[in-house]
């Protein structure tokens, strides 16, 4: 494990990196004059693929924020997968500036394949932080799995079919990759306040979950999502309650849990209605960090 200061210091590294790799990508949209219809089309073509980078670069900043926002230290190992992440990420300018300049099999499946890379290292340096959160690591890896598992493996065989996709027919798949990091963007939260809300159940509830099929599942995430997100925008204690009453009429309804069992699984944050927000919550629990600590 790394020191919170060494870790403050890698997210600093981090930050700045992602920030001169959006600012590459802007430097290098197009200039030429618009005299000439054919270099319009040009730049228009080249803001699409720039927002796309934009909106894929910018989620991968904002999911290591929260997910680092969440631990004091992290395993030596993520620090080396950091590493690589930005040197990838270093490599969506060029290729950005090679799809956009030109639409053929080999530019948009090299940018497929490179997108597909990302997120695969990604999601293994998250799911290293998260297991490393509890001392329970089994059911931690198995509520990981049930919130990201089946979304993961989609997106997984989406973005290598749209590689395969790019060879026969690069404009679909270049359309495609316009379409896919913009929804996520827009979706950016879902998941992980999902996880957040699960992992900080009480343990008994993290078992009932677990035993859950996979439908409940999916329903009591949503709905406990939903709680959490109406809670953060709750203005005063009554609609906080509110949010609270609708969330465990919502779940006995639909999933069977009746609200004194929620009560129980939740505590504090039930009889606070979530009167802080969940990672401040979760910090709280988390004895402070007072020396280094070395593999």
């Amino acid at each position: 494990m790394i020191s919170n200061a060494l870790k403050i210091r890698l997210d600093t590294f981090v930050d700045a990196i992602i920030a001169i790799i959006i600012t590459i990508m802007a430097l290098e949209l197009p200039a030429a004059s618009w005299s000439d219809h054919e270099h319009i089309l040009s730049f228009f073509l080249a803001v699409a693929v720039y927002a796309v980078s934009f909106c894929f670069v910018a989620n991968i900043w904002y999911q290591q924020a929260t997910l680092f926002s969440t631990v004091d230290v992290i395993p030596r190992r993520v620090v080396l997968l950091e590493f690589l992440l930005t040197f990838l990420l270093s490599l969506v300018p060029p290729l950005t500036r090679l799809m956009s300049g030109d639409v053929e099999n080999l530019s948009v499946m090299l940018y497929g394949a490179l997108y597909l890379l990302i997120t695969l290292v990604f999601r293994y340096i998250t799911e290293t932080v998260v297991h490393q959160q509890t001392d329970d690591k089994e059911r931690m890896h198995q509520i990981y799995t049930s919130v990201y598992g089946q979304h993961n493996m989609e997106n997984s065989f989406l973005l290598a079919a749209l590689i395969i996709l790019a060879f026969f027919l690069p404009w679909v798949a270049y359309v495609l990759y316009i379409i896919i990091p913009i929804r996520s963007f827009l979706t950016i939260d879902d998941d992980q306040r999902e996880l957040t809300a699960i992992g900080d159940m009480e343990a008994a509830g993290q078992k009932t979950y677990l035993q859950m099929n996979h439908k409940q599942q999916e329903r009591f995430r949503h709905l406990v999502g939903h709680y959490v997100r109406d809670t953060r925008r709750a203005q005063n204690d009554t609609a906080k309650k509110a949010a609270w009453n609708t969330f465990t009429q919502a779940v006995q309804t639909q999933v069977g849990i009746d609200p004194e069992q929620l009560s129980k699984w939740f505590q504090p944050n039930s009889r606070n209605a979530y009167h802080q927000d969940i990672n401040q919550y979760r910090n709280s629990r988390r004895p402070k960090k007072t020396h280094d600590t070395t593999d």
